[in-house]
């Protein structure tokens, strides 16, 4: 039995379908063609473009238990959406939640591995933890994935003075 069949036979008899070839169908459409829990819904672009400004004005206003809440929403509504994610990561960074942060910037990461700006944010949040071989490791993605690249000049800067300012404390020059 495959990993569908039995995640459909568990699910059959509930909300919003009644069978297990109903829930198997859903499954298997689900994951094909980059579909997300927002094609199944009745939301529109426009309307999650509400939500997020919504989710937006609250980190802005420190409020970010109560943005999180919402870009975890937005999150798993369409994980495709960059932004939803960088403000899931940016509220848990907020609280200090810097696992949950690096979850969320890693989830970015994961749609593009050569888009270096969440990569610098993993690596601040190693930073705030004292993870420095992390850091490292992430300043030096950021400064690889900006190679050659000007529209990301100054994430590239930034990047290789903060791997600098670990280098020194490590080698212990001020």
């Amino acid at each position: 039995m495959t990993t569908t069949q039995e995640n459909a036979e568990e699910a059959a008899g509930g909300f919003p379908f009644e069978t297990a070839e109903d829930w198997q169908n859903f499954f298997e459409k689900f994951g094909a063609n980059g579909r997300t829990y927002q094609d199944f819904t009745q939301l529109t672009p426009q309307s999650m473009e509400a939500i997020y400004m919504v989710a937006y004005n609250l980190y802005n206003a420190a409020k970010y238990a109560e943005a999180e809440k919402i870009f975890q929403l937005l999150s798993i509504l369409n994980h495709f959406d960059k932004r939803f994610w960088i403000g899931l990561g940016a509220c848990r960074e907020q609280q200090k939640k810097y696992d949950a942060a690096i979850k969320a910037f890693g989830f970015v990461v994961m749609l593009d591995i050569s888009e270096p700006a969440p990569q610098l944010l993993c690596a601040k949040c190693f930073i705030a933890q004292g993870k420095t071989e992390d850091a490292r490791g992430a300043l030096e993605a950021v400064i690889f994935n900006s190679a050659e690249k000007p529209e990301f000049a100054q994430l590239k800067q930034e990047a290789s003075g903060l791997l600098d300012l670990i280098n020194n404390a490590s080698s212990g020059n001020p």
